[in-house]
């Protein structure tokens, strides 16, 4: 570890924490990928979960993922998260619920039947500056629907925080935003702009070769090519990563 950094232990004996969020200052909520909704307060680690999600799928990759607060969070207390569900075929859902403190209630179901698998899950949440919720996908090993905007996987979709379709979207009555992604399980905002960043996992060999992760500049209905390129990979009409890690970091 470089001298340059002094490392500190914020919290400890969590279950691969996922996704973390403030609600205030002193309150931060961490999702553990197994299902568990907990809250640090003021520093410390509570004993009781927010949340125990009874459904949650948790094989590899998969799990309770998203996290995000609304941005009227003050007024309206409303969470939102996302997660995988059911047996064999596996599907991801995002759910808003509104936070009582030390219980969640009035769950609302915002997106459904996102393809899920054990690997290439997505999903993260965050919402933009314009007020809407962002959503990334994976494709759920079956690279090819990254490519079929009739198809939520490999997507970043985008919704009102309702669950409705914005009428602004680039696909009439779609909730997709962008294409052709493989597994983004990162995105944000760049501070005090409306630029879109995201983080996205490249093959791991059974669907082409090591590498390739990605860093990308996300635009309103932009094509990023998976799986017709990949790594260093361009053509006319998608659009390039702006950093690619081979290998993968």
């Amino acid at each position: 570890v470089s001298d340059e950094y002094n490392i500190e232990v914020f919290a400890e004996n969590l279950t691969v924490p996922w996704s973390i969020a403030w609600t205030d200052k002193d309150r931060m909520l961490v999702n553990e990928r197994t299902g568990k909704i907990r809250v640090i307060q003021n520093g410390k680690l509570q004993d009781a979960p927010l949340l125990e999600v009874k459904e949650v799928s948790v094989g590899s990759e998969e799990g309770l993922m998203g996290l995000a607060i609304d941005p009227n969070y003050a007024d309206n207390k409303f969470i939102y998260i996302s997660y995988a569900y059911g047996k064999g075929d596996l599907s991801i859902k995002v759910v808003r619920y509104k936070d009582n403190g030390n219980y969640l209630s009035e769950e609302l179901i915002l997106v459904d039947k996102i393809p899920g698998a054990k690997n290439h899950a997505g999903c993260r949440l965050r919402f933009g500056p314009d007020g809407k919720l962002y959503i990334t996908t994976g494709d759920a090993t079956d690279r090819d629907i990254a490519q079929e905007l009739g198809n939520l996987g490999g997507k970043i979709l985008r919704i009102n925080s309702d669950g409705s379709i914005p009428s602004d979207n680039p696909f009439p009555n779609s909730l997709v935003w962008s294409y052709g992604h493989r597994n983004p399980q990162g995105i944000d905002f760049y501070p005090d702009t409306s630029i879109l960043w995201s983080t996205e996992h490249g093959p791991s060999g059974f669907d082409g070769p090591g590498g390739g992760d990605e860093v990308n500049v996300i635009v309103k209905g932009g094509n990023y090519g998976w799986p017709i390129v990949s790594h260093d990979g361009s053509k006319e009409g998608l659009i390039s990563p702006v950093l690619v890690f081979t290998p993968a970091e």
